[in-house]
């Protein structure tokens, strides 16, 4: 039996809508939050903090020639 459209609710799209939600409050504009997190970054990197990137290295050992 499928639950009504209207009425499912996915809990990680909940989540989402609370956090968006509390930075428009915190926040006037996209820009003030991109500043916010910048500034939080360079202080948890002065605190050692390691950040990692997120994309994959490029693997080459597949290479076809």
């Amino acid at each position: 039996m499928r639950e009504k459209v209207d009425t499912y609710t996915d809990a990680v799209l909940e989540e989402c809508y609370r956090m968006k939600e509390e930075f428009n409050a915190q926040f006037n504009s996209v820009k003030e939050l991109s500043d916010y997190l910048k500034a939080e970054n360079k202080k948890r990197k002065a605190l050692g903090w390691k950040y990692v990137s997120a994309a994959r290295p490029h693997d080459n050992s597949q290479k076809k020639n």
